[in-house]
């Protein structure tokens, strides 16, 4: 039965199988140029009893290994060094291994070349190729190769290759291994890589595998794994299904998965994660679209998070945006999630900003947040900063913001920088506070500091 197609699934889209189908040709293309290049350099030599021994590569071998090493674009070598490997791999594995770290003493290209021999010599020896792989360092080089080995194993059995990693492999090793096997066995099977996944009895293990799995599912066929996911028993594993396959949809077609969520309200909950994503994109259409949800917390809470992705691209657009689109508390909420990823990284791009606010009473209180921000994020700095500014408004709520951080570690040092501050108004709230914070703790100290400085106790007694 011809199955439907639902508009802005990759399925639906005619762009998105052109690339597909292209994708199959030319891998196939590869295959065949692969199998019709790759040959044995020489055959091997006779021994008694049926046995052979691989003879030196051949000068056609090592002339490509040397010409690779030389190769300074490092794009260039990883991909001579990943082709190298992959032909070695099938026309003389065991030969190929014994002799690469006199091939390839540097470790990176010796990476390179080992994980892709062993992908392709795996896809024929298996066993043989995981049992190269006690030859690696213990460690992230290692837990590489089992899974580039099993990755190729996968690629004819997946299931009997996560069956030996499981039994197999442990920890990292065996994490990152079925994770790599999930993944290869949702391109060509999904369902039944799902089902596979779900079987794990280690809860880690299964959510690794789960979430690869739902990742490569939802590339290819984004509705599919979505309403899969959703079928799921209520619980963790189910929200972890289900958010892989909607941020996965999000990152090619958003407003397609923003409609699947509306269509099902016990996933809502879902839409300020998959508007981020959107965001990331294009962050007025993705709060445009907000208009066709009724929830107005969940409307408030995606526009936060995608005024929030929008900033890490440009931080002035969103909080312009914002200034000019929203209202209220949902405003200041959101000017409050950019100013603290910008102020905290950029802190002078952010005043700036800020100093262009015409508003007094609205600057006011974005320079106090700023402030808060710098003081908590690079206190030292903000420090030195408002010390080296002339006499204003700029000056004195710096100085309120960095003694209000400096009361706890330096007392002293925070009611001196009060002292200086030109709003007395100001200046005498501030010391109040900030005294009567130091005066709960250390009393004795407190008063010894203010007997020394009569200008205080004039502020803290008028």
């Amino acid at each position: 039965m011809k199955k439907n197609l639902v508009p802005g699934t990759l399925h639906a889209n005619p762009l998105w199988r052109s690339f597909l189908y292209f994708g199959l040709l030319v891998g196939l293309g590869f295959a065949v140029e692969e199998k019709q290049a790759v040959k044995p350099s020489a055959p091997a030599a006779a021994l008694p009893g049926g046995q052979t021994k691989s003879i030196p590569l051949s000068d056609a071998w090592n002339a490509r290994a040397a010409a690779i090493v030389k190769e300074t674009d490092r794009d260039l070598r990883r991909e001579g060094l990943t082709v190298l490997g992959r032909e070695m791999g099938h026309a003389d594995p065991q030969r190929s291994w014994e002799v690469r770290k006199e091939i390839f003493p540097f470790l990176p290209d010796l990476r390179a070349f080992s994980i892709s021999l062993l992908r392709s010599w795996a896809m024929k020896e298996p066993q043989a190729a995981l049992a190269a792989c006690a030859d690696l360092p213990e460690g992230g080089h290692r837990a590489e190769g089992y899974a580039e080995s099993l990755e190729g194993w996968a690629r004819a059995a997946p299931r009997e290759a996560g069956d030996w990693a499981v039994k197999n492999l442990s920890g990292t090793y065996r994490r990152d291994a079925i994770a790599r096997i999930g993944k290869v066995w949702a391109y060509k099977e999904p369902r039944l890589a799902a089902q596979w996944a779900l079987q794990h009895s280690n809860e880690v293990d299964k959510t690794f595998v789960l979430a690869e799995v739902i990742e490569t599912w939802a590339e290819v066929d984004a509705l599919e794994a979505s309403e899969w996911a959703s079928r799921l028993p209520a619980g963790n594993i189910r929200d972890l299904a289900l958010s892989k396959a909607l941020f996965k949809w999000a990152d090619c077609f958003p407003k397609t998965a923003s409609e699947w969520l509306l269509a099902h309200a016990e996933s809502l909950w879902l839409l300020p994660r998959v508007s981020a994503h959107w965001g990331r994109q294009e962050p007025v259409a993705a709060a445009a679209w907000l208009q066709q949800v009724r929830d107005e917390s969940l409307v408030r809470e995606a526009k936060q998070a995608i005024v929030n992705a929008w900033a890490t691209y440009n931080p002035k657009a969103a909080l312009d945006w914002t200034r000019a689109n929203l209202t209220g508390d949902e405003r200041e909420a959101a000017l409050g999630v950019v100013m603290e990823a910008w102020a905290s990284d950029y802190p002078l791009e952010a005043l700036a900003w800020v100093r262009d606010i015409k508003g007094k009473d609205e600057r006011g209180m974005a320079l106090e947040n700023l402030f808060d921000i710098w003081c908590r994020s690079d206190l030292d700095n903000a420090a030195l900063w408002v010390k080296e500014q002339p006499p204003g408004v700029e000056k004195d709520l710096g100085t309120e913001q960095v003694a209000g951080m400096l009361i706890s570690s330096d007392p002293p040092a925070a009611l001196g920088m009060l002292l200086s501050m030109q709003d007395k108004g100001r200046l005498q709230q501030s010391l109040t506070r900030n005294f009567e914070d130091w005066k709960q703790r250390e009393a004795g100290a407190a008063e010894n500091w203010l007997r020394n400085h009569p200008a205080a106790v004039k502020l803290l007694n008028p």
